[in-house]
């Protein structure tokens, strides 16, 4: 194939694969991908991404659970119970000796 200075700007144009819009092919499918990659990523991504980012930190910033007393503070509070009955009978049969009849 002879390349001539007249065929210059035809033999550049078939090489680039230029288009109608100017852009090589190569480039519009590319920026195809990618207009239909951010649509999806929009259209679903984006939303759960949202959705799970502001739970995480409705979590993070919600008060602490109300625990009541652990065990051993209950254990110790049973104790403090069973003294005081044992105190009440010990007076009840102190006072009336057949009350528990």
């Amino acid at each position: 194939m002879e390349i001539t200075v007249e065929k210059i700007p035809e033999v550049a144009e078939h090489a680039a694969n230029v288009t109608v819009n100017g852009l090589p092919e190569g480039v519009e499918i590319m920026m195809g991908l990618m207009g239909a990659s951010l649509v999806l990523f929009i259209l679903f991504v984006l939303p759960i991404w949202l959705f799970l980012h502001y739970r995480a930190k409705a979590r993070r910033e919600a008060p602490a659970p109300i625990i009541g007393p652990d065990v051993a503070e209950l254990a110790r509070i049973a104790e403090r119970l069973e003294r005081r009955l044992e105190a009440v009978e010990t007076l009840m049969d102190a006072d009336r000796p057949g009350w528990r009849r």
